[in-house]
């Protein structure tokens, strides 16, 4: 019955190394959603417990980080005539599967293309100034939230290939510009113990300020 309720949904869930946390997450998610995990080349033992729980995945070739596997997935989703919704979100644990019918219901009672899931709180403090200029500006917060529901067809007339590796912020504000219907819906999130996979402090703080500089600059 629940599965039947969201069967025009997708979750769409790019990993890497997180083995543990997405035995976690699927083991709530397999039997009420249609799921699709990008394993962006997982060492940790990923590829075998997808293969051997006959979960919907892709495994890359070769690492492409978490922008090119969420875009791998997009274009592999849309295709898909019977998915009319693709929702994403983290194979880290931190967000909490209980919001997945606020987003989806939200977004359908509201007739709306996007629901960004806007964390109640941030990792880092320029997370929070790229969400206050990005509410400054376009009157929405928290672009860098991974917990997005997208109407399929809005991703249609996207090119894809123009995305750089910001998080999937630039798809946001090429959406934004399209005149799209997008709101936010408050979420929370789970903490994180172990160290994020998406890359070390200096990296992942220079990343974040290249994007900062192109919210900025639009």
């Amino acid at each position: 019955m629940y599965k039947k309720k969201y069967s025009s949904l997708t979750i769409l869930i790019p990993v890497y190394n997180e083995k543990k946390k997405i035995q976690e997450l699927i083991s709530k998610l397999k039997k009420k959603f249609n799921i699709l995990v990008i394993d962006d080349c997982s060492t940790d033992g990923t590829f075998n417990f997808l293969k051997k729980k006959r979960i919907k995945f892709i495994r890359n070739k070769k690492n492409l980080g978490y922008e090119r596997s969420l875009i791998k997935g997009f274009s592999i989703i849309k295709k898909n005539k019977k998915t009319k919704y693709i929702l994403t979100m983290d194979g880290d644990g931190q967000h909490n599967p209980k919001f997945i019918k606020n987003l989806f219901d939200f977004l359908i009672r509201n007739n709306l293309d996007v629901v960004i899931g806007e964390r109640c709180k941030k990792n880092r403090l320029i997370e929070k100034l790229i969400s206050i200029i990005f509410s400054i500006k376009y009157n929405l917060k928290d672009p860098l939230s991974g917990f997005k529901i997208y109407k399929n067809e809005k991703i249609l007339n996207i090119n894809l290939i123009k995305i750089k590796k910001f998080f999937l912020v630039d798809l946001l504000i090429f959406l934004i510009e399209k005149k799209v219907k997008i709101r936010n819906f408050k979420i929370k999130t789970n903490p994180r113990i172990d160290k994020p996979r998406v890359g070390n402090s200096f990296s992942t703080y220079l990343k974040m300020t290249k994007i900062l500089f192109y919210v900025f600059t639009r």
